[in-house]
């Protein structure tokens, strides 16, 4: 009874997980727990109750072995699962070898590929950097003969440069002589028109020389018409500056009366500003005064209101004979403070009245003193009224000072025209006759200028042409030192590319040698890998296995697919560029 007992309590999670095995002994011995209590219990109970217990034992009895039964169906479709499911995974092991044999024929495949490759690039290398070394060799021997060719050019440049700084000096001595002909060439010429000019001037002076004789008569008796006008109007002149300066002496005397005026009137400003002052601290005073009685009489009130409220306060106790005395007191106290109160109100009135009397006062100050600053500046416009006048006076005498003496300077500097247009005439006349010799001697010299000039001109034509040509000379050297220039700078360029382009094979081979040391230890790491794996997933469950393996392999493959891509590009690339 207790075997059957414990076959349905250890079957049920079985049910829900048919992959596990069948049979576990712990919960077998619950089961047995169990069920000696059930016994005793049953020994206790009435026969009753046992055979309830007994039906429903059996029932349960009999679902557990149909239950049972049921497992054991799905436990045999387990195992037949199972079995086919380690036939496939030995199938995929013997694929999976058969990959593995094919994948270490290609890494083979590979390294051989690889190699050659390697031996190939290595002799083609070598054959550019021999290639390389001849051009570069090459471009060394021209580049002596360009320099060997530059110097004698430099030694040819330096020979022209001599010579040409020679032409260019006696170039320049040229030009200085020739400047120096023509200037003398412009002095002559000027000479000549100089001479031609004055002698035109001179027959023209005459002849306004004697048309200004004439003229000169006119201007005399016109001067002394003049001279007369202007006696008449010197004396004019004068009475008029007699009549100016004694107004000036009118305008002075009352001006020093407005002075006065003035200054009394400053006196009476004086003394009114003061009084104003002596009002305004009066008006100060009091009405400090009237602050300290309105304070009084705010206090008497005070007071006078306290003791009512005290007289108050004692009329309801008006019982004992001493509070009337008190009472008396207060009253006679009140009717003190009250005649005080009206002696400080009538000093207030009297204050009040003598504040109206002095602001009155105080106005009518003002008024006057502001009649008094309107007659002061009346008085001050009159004033400069009056030293205008004096200046436009003074002025008019000095215009006609002026206007006199510059008639006096007129007549005299006529008188003196007179008697140098009549040097000048004598002069003239010795003039003329020395002119003439000389214009003759000089019309033989200007011809012997103009030949000397015809002479200088053709040899600096000829001097020009000859240092244009040495001008073409230059230039064609400069050109020429150019072009050898560019020349070098090119072959060095080309001699700096062919360094980096050998520079950067060496270092593509060598990334190229690293990049296949990493495939290979990467293949050995990978083989490793595998071996470990299968040594590591012997003991687990071969489901987990196959999964593990079936990823890794996915990995691997993706792994060594991207090397091999890698690996095919930079061969593509290399292959390129050697073939550029």
């Amino acid at each position: 009874m207790g075997k059957k007992k414990v076959t349905p309590q250890s079957n049920d999670p079985k049910l829900q997980n048919p992959s596990h095995e069948t049979h576990h002994p712990s919960k077998d011995s619950t089961f047995t727990k169990s069920s000696n209590p059930l016994s005793r219990q049953s020994s206790i109970e009435d026969p009753k109750e046992k055979l309830q217990n007994l039906k429903s034992l059996n029932s349960l009895l009999v679902k557990e072995a149909f239950e049972s039964r049921q497992q054991i169906e799905s436990l045999a479709q387990a195992k037949e699962a199972l079995e086919a499911e380690l036939s496939e995974k030995k199938k995929l092991e013997a694929e999976e070898s058969d990959k593995d044999v094919s994948f270490e024929f290609q890494c083979e495949l590979f390294s051989v590929y690889t190699g050659t490759q390697m031996l190939e690039l290595g002799v083609e290398m070598e054959k550019m950097i021999g290639d390389l070394k001849r051009k570069v060799n090459g471009l060394m021997g021209s580049l002596e003969n360009e320099r060997e060719r530059l110097s004698l050019v430099y030694k040819e440049r330096d020979l022209v440069r001599k010579d040409f700084e020679l032409q260019v000096n006696e170039g320049k001595l040229m030009k200085e002589k020739l400047m120096e002909m023509e200037e003398n060439q412009r002095k002559f010429v000027q000479e000549v028109g100089k001479l031609k000019a004055e002698y035109d001037r001179l027959v023209r002076e005459k002849d306004d020389l004697e048309k200004v004789k004439s003229l000169i008569m006119k201007d005399r008796d016109l001067l002394q018409k003049n001279m007369n006008d202007a006696a008449e109007e010197v004396g004019n002149l004068r009475r008029e500056n007699e009549k100016i300066v004694r107004e000036k002496r009118g305008i002075e005397v009352e001006k020093n009366e407005q002075r006065l005026k003035i200054d009394e009137m400053e006196k009476e400003m004086r003394e009114m500003n003061e009084v104003i002052s002596s009002l305004r601290k009066g008006d100060g005073i009091l009405r400090s005064k009237i602050f300290e009685l309105e304070n009084n009489y705010c206090e008497a009130m005070d007071r006078e209101a306290e003791r009512a409220i005290e007289i108050g306060a004692l009329a309801t106790m008006v019982e004992s004979g001493d509070r009337q005395r008190r009472i008396e007191k207060l009253l006679d106290k009140i009717a003190a403070a009250g005649r005080v109160l009206e002696m400080n109100e009538n000093e207030l009135k009297d204050m009040h009245k003598q504040i109206e009397e002095l602001s009155g006062y105080k106005i009518e100050i003002e008024k006057a003193k502001s009649r008094l600053e309107i007659e002061n500046i009346e008085l001050h416009n009159k004033v400069i009224e009056l030293k205008n006048v004096v200046q436009k006076l003074q002025e008019e005498c000095s215009d006609h000072q002026k206007k006199k003496i510059e008639l006096i300077s007129e007549v005299s500097c006529y008188q003196e025209l007179v008697d140098q247009v009549t040097l000048q005439k004598d002069h003239a006349l010795k003039q003329l006759d020395g002119e003439k010799h000389n214009g003759v001697n000089l019309s033989s010299e200007v011809t012997k200028m103009e030949n000397t000039l015809k002479k200088t001109v053709e040899e600096l034509a000829r001097k020009e042409a000859e240092w244009r040509n040495v001008i073409k000379g230059k230039e064609e050297m400069e050109s020429h030192s150019r072009s050898m220039a560019e020349d070098r700078d090119r072959l060095h360029k080309e001699l700096l590319e062919a360094k980096r382009s050998f520079s950067d094979l060496k270092a593509k081979m060598e990334s190229t040698t690293i990049n296949y040391e990493r495939a290979s230890t990467l293949l050995e790491n990978t083989a490793s890998l595998l071996c470990q794996f299968k040594a590591e997933n012997n003991g687990k469950s071969k489901e987990e296995a196959v999964v593990a393996e079936q990823k890794l392999e996915d990995e691997i493959e993706a792994y060594a697919m991207k090397n091999w891509k890698q690996s095919k590009r930079h061969l593509r690339t290399k292959r390129r560029w050697l073939k550029t």
